[in-house]
């Protein structure tokens, strides 16, 4: 029988947040600092100003955190397609869930890496169905975990042709391809807009670097915004605009699965 996986592995699937563990969390925070603390002597010039943005890193890491839950989501409702076209092929068959869900975990991990999320989804899922778990819980535990649409959208057609007695194959196919069109379109959608968030990441790193260029080869020019109240607050205003338009930038161009 497959071991049981453990509370803390099911918790850490849960893709509606993000929580770096401790490796993550060293390795974050002082690469966080270490930028906020260039960005304060790179627009004041003041160590005594640089150094406590340093705490800056502890706010920011929500907004990383989330960034990395919107970036598995989208992984994992990629990867959900392939597992549709197995699931599709083995009730087609005559297969029963479970022994569907075990051929997808065979078929997928050709594919994808042991750890990739369908892979790791699929082996949590079927051990606890091998333990004799109700299928409707297995299923919408992890309808409500990946926080998609297309993967809660199946498993309720699922479960109404099994209550209706309707022709399961038939509806699990059609709805395999609408959801199927539907994640096609979506990644299109992702494809174009790269290019765009590769363009908003160029313009937010413009400034610091022609900023860093004028301090290196005319900081007589610079000298008036540093070691002034009125520099300070000029260069003050200057961060938030330079933070507020990489942040509204990023919300712009970002496309929610």
């Amino acid at each position: 029988m497959m071991k049981r996986i453990d509370i803390e592995m099911a918790q850490a699937a849960d893709y509606r947040y993000r929580r770096l563990n401790r490796a993550e969390k060293k390795r974050y925070y002082p690469i966080a600092a270490c930028v906020a603390i260039c960005l304060g002597m790179l627009f004041y010039h003041n160590i005594f100003i640089a150094a406590p943005m340093a705490l800056l890193s502890v706010p920011c890491k929500k907004y990383y955190e989330e960034y990395l839950a919107s970036k598995r989501r989208t992984e994992l409702s990629i990867q959900f397609k392939d597992l549709l076209a197995s699931l599709s092929g083995s009730f087609s068959t005559g297969r029963q869930l479970v022994e569907a869900l075990k051929e997808a975990d065979g078929n997928l991990r050709l594919i994808y890496a042991a750890d990739a999320p369908i892979v790791v989804e699929l082996e949590y899922m079927v051990g606890r169905l091998n333990e004799r778990e109700a299928e409707k819980d297995v299923l919408y535990d992890f309808a409500n975990r990946s926080a998609c649409e297309d993967i809660v959208d199946f498993i309720d057609v699922y479960f109404i042709c099994l209550a209706t007695g309707g022709d399961t194959i038939r509806a699990i196919r059609q709805a395999s391809d609408q959801i199927v069109d539907k994640i096609d379109i979506r990644n299109e959608i992702l494809t174009l807009t790269v290019q765009k968030k590769y363009e908003a990441r160029i313009l937010s790193g413009l400034s610091p670097l022609l900023l860093l260029f004028l301090w290196l080869s005319s900081p007589d020019y610079l000298a008036p915004l540093y070691g002034t109240a009125a520099g300070v607050l000029i260069m003050t205003a200057a961060l938030a605009v330079q933070v507020i338009a990489f942040y509204w930038s990023t919300k712009i161009t970002d496309i929610q699965v």
